[in-house]
């Protein structure tokens, strides 16, 4: 199970995206497209080892986010204030954890997942 850190509502089937590499959210996300980490992750979850950047990177994602094209959930094995605040601000459930790519049902109040 993973630790739910900023809750949603509801219980989701979704694609993974694994991104092994640290990203920043002002930089590797554009919030027009979706695109991160030259990935599209617009309702997708986004699994990550964690983020690096500044305090403008919650605004990028928030951004991303009132477009529609912000990730499902995101998914960090190391949580930081930044994170944490860029998940708040975009409405975007945000665990501690890891996933592998593929596909996920999870509850995104508690963390608890399975397999597609």
């Amino acid at each position: 199970m993973l630790k739910p850190v900023v809750k949603g509502r509801g219980r989701v089937r979704a694609e993974v995206v694994r991104l092994d590499s640290p990203v920043s959210f002002l930089g590797d996300l554009n919030p027009e497209t979706g695109r991160f980490a030259g990935v599209d992750v617009a309702g997708k979850v986004v699994s990550l080892p964690y983020v690096r950047g500044s305090t403008v990177g919650p605004y990028v994602l928030w951004g991303a986010a009132r477009r529609g094209k912000a990730p499902l959930a995101i998914v960090a094995e190391k949580l930081d204030l930044m994170l944490v605040s860029a998940c708040v601000l975009a409405g975007v459930p945000l665990f501690q954890g890891r996933l592998e790519s593929g596909c996920v049902y999870i509850d995104l109040e508690t963390g608890a997942y399975d397999k597609c």
